[in-house]
């Protein structure tokens, strides 16, 4: 959408000298949710997932109960943004990306009190030296947004619709999805070979002496990938880490994380893989999959060491697409000397047609289950949602 249309959406004062190219753009899905839950105490939505504790004499951790439940429910959240592109010359131009996520069943943002929560970034773009990136963005090993180099690319799910449907991210981990205070840069292509440089200084905690940004006192991440892109092919590794050093970490260890991903279009169908390995993570799986490694008493937490793989695969069917999914993990609890094992697997299957280039409609579904040493059950979970999405 371009800048005359922006002007009466926002109510801009544009004139004929404005010489960038500005656009509004988003994404809206809303539908119906059906879930059904039997999960571990403190697990739930990426909000509400709590570490627990062992108390005296306890040694498995009880569970939150059984939940069905039928509401207004997305298989991805909803987002708005703002872009502008001023070029500066033949070689170089500058770029401004804000975008922000929100509910669209009751019209709040995704994360309260931030505004451009998902991305708020200005580039240096060049042909001749690649990107550099500033502000606050995705993580690069997260897949989302501009900086993610996996998502939608390595799984047929992205990073998973819904809770639990058949993306990686539920047998692995988002952990620290986004950062502030980065700096990103993206090389030139090298015959379909790009690399990828992350880091962020961390956030000043005014609660600390002397925890200031890009100070040892605070949590600092850094990553390194490459991705290799051909007609028919990608694949995408990277490794980051995640220095810790705020008092309120929820892992005290520093966290490291590596994976290498990709598809192959075989003409017929699109096949997708993914490996992942993690050490110290805080928690594994998003949403009401996530989960913190349960710990004893005011004791410092290592978090998890684990490994997952996934596969997936989409074709066209009826003039849509349907897609499918499989991921399984198998993880340890570093904070336990016994019964500290963790074995998860999930399933995704779904269907999307298009009924214009920018609206569509869809059907998913996921299963979930997860049997670990420390926990009083097994826990398992399904999902189904039927649902309207459109790109603007």
């Amino acid at each position: 959408m371009k800048k005359s249309l922006l002007c009466a959406a926002v109510a801009l004062a544009c004139s004929p000298a404005f010489a960038a190219d500005v656009q509004l753009f988003g994404f809206f899905d809303q539908g119906i949710a059906f879930l059904n839950e039997n999960l571990a105490a403190g697990m739930g939505g990426p909000n509400s997932a709590k570490q627990q504790t062992f108390g005296e004499g306890q040694d498995k951790i009880g569970m939150a109960g059984r939940k069905n439940q039928v509401s207004l429910g997305t298989g991805n959240v909803s987002t708005w943004g703002i872009k502008l592109t001023e070029q500066i010359n033949d070689d170089f131009s500058v770029g401004i990306h804000l975008e922000n996520g929100y509910l669209p069943d009751t019209g709040e943002l995704y994360m309260s009190n931030v505004l451009f929560e998902r991305e708020s970034t200005i580039a240096l773009n060049s042909k001749t030296y690649g990107q550099l990136k500033m502000g606050r963005m995705p993580a690069m090993l997260t897949g989302s947004g501009t900086t993610g180099i996996f998502n939608s690319r390595v799984n047929p799910f992205g990073a998973g619709w819904g809770n639990m449907t058949g993306g990686w991210k539920f047998v692995g981990t988002l952990a620290s999805a986004r950062h502030d205070n980065m700096f990103n840069y993206r090389s030139p292509s090298f015959n379909g070979v790009t690399f990828h440089v992350q880091h962020s200084f961390g956030n000043t905690d005014e609660n600390v002496e002397g925890a200031e940004e890009g100070s040892s006192k605070v949590n600092r991440y850094s990553a390194l990938g490459v991705t290799v892109e051909g007609d028919r092919y990608f694949l995408a590794a990277g490794v980051d880490y995640l220095k810790m050093g705020s008092k309120k970490a929820t892992v005290t260890n520093d966290s490291i994380k590596a994976i290498v991903g990709g598809h192959y279009d075989f003409g017929s169908f699109k096949g997708y893989a993914t490996v992942q390995y993690m050490d110290n993570i805080q928690y594994i799986g998003g949403y009401s999959t996530k989960e913190f490694a349960p710990k004893f008493g005011s004791e410092t937490t290592k978090g998890f060491d684990a490994w997952a793989v996934s596969l997936g695969a989409d074709t066209k069917v009826g003039g849509g697409t349907a897609k499918f999914s499989v991921g399984y993990a198998q993880a340890e609890n570093q904070n336990l000397d016994d019964n500290k094992d963790l074995v998860r697997m999930n399933v995704g299957v779904g269907y999307i047609y298009p009924l214009s280039k920018r609206t569509s409609i869809y059907g998913i579904g996921g299963y979930f289950w997860e049997d670990a040493d420390y926990n009083e059950d097994k826990i398992y979970a399904s999902e189904v949602i039927v649902g309207l999405m459109h790109r603007f």
